[in-house]
């Protein structure tokens, strides 16, 4: 792989847009909920070892190209891990589609134990890799004070990585995560990036 052509952008760029981040279901009405509105919002180092992973699997695919589009940063010398702001509008050799890299969004969620984690909301298979690569800390989008109303989709992994599962396909629906909601309700909690980013990518239904 090789990055044809790109933009990068600030930190503070960067927390402007996330503060413009709508529920999914709300995106396109006359009353979108932004989501982030009134979180606090930073971009800091964290251990690697204290990012938890949400969902169950991780798709042996996504991993190979994260890893193709890791060294073909390097080649511009920009570290997936130390983004520093985001890059948007890049373009590779292999596909003409635009598309935007954010850092790892961890968000702040209270569990059903009443106790507050970091919960890996987007960036899961990046960790992975950081966690093979035996890196110590990486860079992230750590959100936390999210209104209580509107909590991510479901809850920690009980089990950690060791209950991440290598797939070639994402499962169905009912077995990707233990849902905070009835699953024909868990979208309307999805943040979509989307909103206020070009691309970075949508829920696998």
């Amino acid at each position: 792989m090789k990055i044809l052509s790109f933009k990068k952008h600030s930190k503070e760029e960067l927390i402007k847009r996330l503060k413009k981040v709508t529920l999914l279901h709300s995106s396109n009405t006359d009353n979108p909920i932004y989501v982030y509105k009134n979180a606090e919002i930073e971009l800091v180092t964290l251990p690697v070892s204290i990012l938890i992973p949400e969902q169950f699997y991780q798709i042996e695919r996504v991993l190979g190209k994260l890893k193709d589009l890791q060294e073909a940063l390097r080649e511009k010398n920009i570290d997936m891990f130390n983004l520093n702001g985001y890059v948007s509008s890049y373009v590779t050799n292999e596909s003409k589609k635009i598309h935007t890299l954010l850092p790892v969004v961890v968000e702040y969620q209270r569990e059903k134990n009443g106790s507050v984690i970091p919960i890996i909301l987007d960036g899961c298979h990046r960790i992975s890799i950081a966690r093979s690569q035996r890196l110590k800390t990486a860079q992230v989008i750590k959100i936390a004070k999210v209104d209580e109303k509107y909590p991510i989709l479901g809850y920690v992994n009980p089990y950690g990585w060791q209950d991440v599962k290598l797939v070639q396909t994402a499962p169905d629906k009912k077995d990707k995560r233990f849902w905070r909601f009835p699953l024909e309700d868990v979208y309307k909690y999805y943040r979509n990036f989307n909103s206020a980013f070009e691309n970075v990518g949508e829920p696998r239904r």
